[in-house]
Order: C-alpha cells, then structure tokens, then sequence
C-alpha cells in the first residue's frame, strides 16, 4: 500500500495537480487524495499546501519526493530486467514528431515495429517542433522527431536518423513551373507558408538567408499550420509553396502540383531523434530507437 502512496505522490508533484494525477493514474480525485492523506497520516507530517485552488509541495514532501523517483525508478528497472530475460517487449510508446515525419515518414515504420513488436502499445502525437520539443523535455512523450534546425538542449540526447529535401511548389499553371530560376526571381511572389515555429518554415528562411536575401521580403499571403491547406491553396494560384518532397511526391506525379528548381541548389535538412537524458527508457522505447536510427 505504501508503494501506490508514493506513486500517487509523485505523481501529483510531477503534474502539479490532483484532478491530472487522477487522469494519468485512472483513478477518481477522491481516490488521489484519499492516497496523499494516507501518506501524510503515515509519515505524521503534510506533503501540500493548499492555496486558492493550487497544490503547493511542503518542504516535507519535497524531502520524500527524490526517494518516491528512486522507488518508481527501481520498479521500473526490475520490470525491465525480467522482460528482458523472458524476450517479451511490450508496454506503451508514447511517441512525438513535427508535421513531415508524423504523417509521411513514420507512419511505415510503426507499422513494421508493430508487426515485430505486437504487444507494444503505441501513441504518435503530430505537432510543430517547438511543441514536440517541449513535450519531450515535460517527459510527456518518450521520443520526440523535428525536422530541420533544432538548437541542442542540455537536457536532450539528439540523433541524426534520416532527412529529407523540400521543394518549391507551384499551380501548374504558374509560368516558372518545371523551370529553374533564382531565388531572387520569385522572392517577391506571394507565398503560402507554415507557421513561423514550424521546422520547414525555419529551414527555407535559413536557405533564403544564406543566399543573400531578407526573410522580410518574402510577401506571405497565408500561414497555414496544415500540409493539405498549403497544398490545396497552391493548386488555387494563391502563391507558392515550399514544402517536404515526400509530402508532395503524389501531386507533382499526377500534374496537380509543379516543382520550381532553384539555380541555387537543393534545400536538405536533417531529421532528429530526440529524448530526454534523465527519463527512464523502457525496452519498448529502447527497441524503437535502435529500429528507426537502423533505417
């Protein structure tokens, strides 16, 4: 029983509030701090505050608090060891990745993984980098995938595991489609465009930059967080587009979208692997790594 208190307890100090411990925990509210009152009466002493609707950790709680991590840390690792021993991988993978890798490159090979893993439970969220980034380093994700430029971050272990190039989309109908020209050609052409945080977006302006243009000069029309509005609005003639060549490759094959070839050169970016130093790495997490970065 004391076991599931510290549980409990970590958990409630990890998500700062009772009401998400319950839903992380599939348990009530009521039964959460049922559990944080049986500790506090165990120990004789109080673990939280609470002030105006928030939980607040006591200086008590914070001293249990590393030995609660130790404990879910020794569960965890006597877990591993023995499925290890028995060659079963199974468990949750909680995985995370930016537009172009969650919907055109991943797809493929979580169904492989799960075809030689089948016990595996896994979860993919799609978000922008700065967001995947980020919920990665909350431990809320085990493995997180950005595309492009991604500045090291102490508490990240990074892994360069595949790229890719993107490519300027046009109508093909646009006069310079299927053509070669100079960025500085079609700078100044309306342009539909990801949100500014999103990987691909960072890459064309660092491209844009390293050619001796202004990323101020682009004229955008549209900043659309979604890869099939970028294309839709592209194929309507309401400018050009840049994107990921695996997130296009269908359309330029059926003449619904052109590719610009810029005199320049190709733009490549890396995709990055990324998980946090001090999260503990079950056997699921730990096969997938190695089964993606094997790619």
């Amino acid at each position: 029983m004391l076991d599931t208190q510290l549980q409990v307890f970590k958990c409630v100090v990890d998500k700062g509030s009772f009401s998400l411990a319950a839903q992380e925990l599939y348990m009530t509210q009521s039964s959460i701090s049922q559990q944080i009152h049986a500790l506090e009466c165990h120990y004789g002493v109080k673990l939280f505050d609470r002030l105006h609707r928030r939980i607040v950790i006591t200086e008590a709680g914070r001293a249990l608090y590393p030995y609660a991590v130790e404990l879910e840390r020794l569960y965890q690792d006597a877990d591993k060891k023995l499925r290890g021993l028995m060659d079963v991988i199974s468990g949750r993978l909680a995985i995370g990745a930016s537009l172009t890798i969650g919907e055109y490159l991943l797809p493929e090979n979580l169904v492989q993984f799960s075809q030689l893993y089948p016990l595996v439970n896994i979860s993919m969220t799609i978000e922008n980098t700065e967001k995947i980034i980020s919920k990665v380093m909350d431990g809320n994700l085990s493995l997180g995938f950005v595309e492009g430029l991604y500045e090291p971050v102490a508490a990240l272990a990074d892994y360069c595991f595949s790229g890719d190039q993107l490519v300027i989309i046009a109508s093909p109908d646009y006069a310079a489609a299927g053509h070669c020209v100079s960025l500085a050609d079609i700078l100044r052409e309306r342009w539909v465009l990801r949100e500014t945080d999103s990987g691909t977006r960072r890459v064309f302006e660092q491209f844009v930059q390293q050619h001796g243009s202004h990323v101020p000069d682009l004229n955008i029309t549209m900043e659309l967080s979604s890869t099939e509005a970028i294309k839709n609005a592209v194929k309507a003639g309401i400018g050009l587009g840049v994107m990921s060549c695996l997130a296009v490759a269908n359309e330029v094959k059926r003449g619904e979208l052109a590719i610009i070839d810029l005199q320049e050169g190709a733009i490549k970016r890396n995709f990055t692997m990324l998980c946090h130093r001090d999260k503990f790495q079950t056997l699921a997490v730990e096969k997938f790594s190695a089964f993606i970065t094997k790619k």
